[in-house]
């Protein structure tokens, strides 16, 4: 709770007790019929009430800027976590080995020779291989028939 807050409250409370006593004056005022009383009483009742007005108006003011304030509060928070998460990801990214990469020399001669021309398939019998590596002919192809029944 904020200044204006408290400043808005116990003015917008006191002004609001400090009206009774106009207003009781009017009511006694009106009762005797005593017109002139009845309107200086009216008058200290409105600047009560006005006075109320302006410190609820105080009061508002002191609860949007508490919102405000604690808006920016969480808004900073959230950049202090997310930083700390950032820094413990970058303290493990430290800590680990960096992977690294060998390069035979067998790899090496075959990276710098000239790509080799595409070879084209062999015109042939197709071949089947077995689990064991053996080749084995390929089945014969079959024409495949249809028949339809009506």
């Amino acid at each position: 709770m904020n200044v204006q807050m408290m400043e808005g409250l116990l003015g917008a409370s006191s002004n609001v007790k400090l009206s009774a006593t106009p207003m009781s004056v009017y009511r006694q005022a009106s009762a005797e019929g005593d017109t002139e009383k009845m309107k200086r009483a009216l008058g200290y009742g409105g600047e009560c009430a006005e006075k109320a007005v302006k410190s609820q108006e105080k009061l508002d003011k002191g609860m949007k800027a508490e919102a405000k304030a604690r808006q920016e509060q969480a808004e900073l928070e959230r950049e202090a976590a997310l930083e700390a998460r950032r820094e413990e990801r970058r303290r493990a990214e430290e800590g680990r080995p960096a992977d690294l990469v060998q390069i035979s020399e067998a790899a090496k001669a075959a990276l710098s020779r000239e790509p080799v021309e595409p070879v084209e398939p062999a015109d042939g019998e197709p071949v089947l291989y077995t689990p064991s590596g053996e080749t084995a002919p390929a089945p014969e192809e079959s024409e495949s028939t249809v028949s339809f029944i009506a």
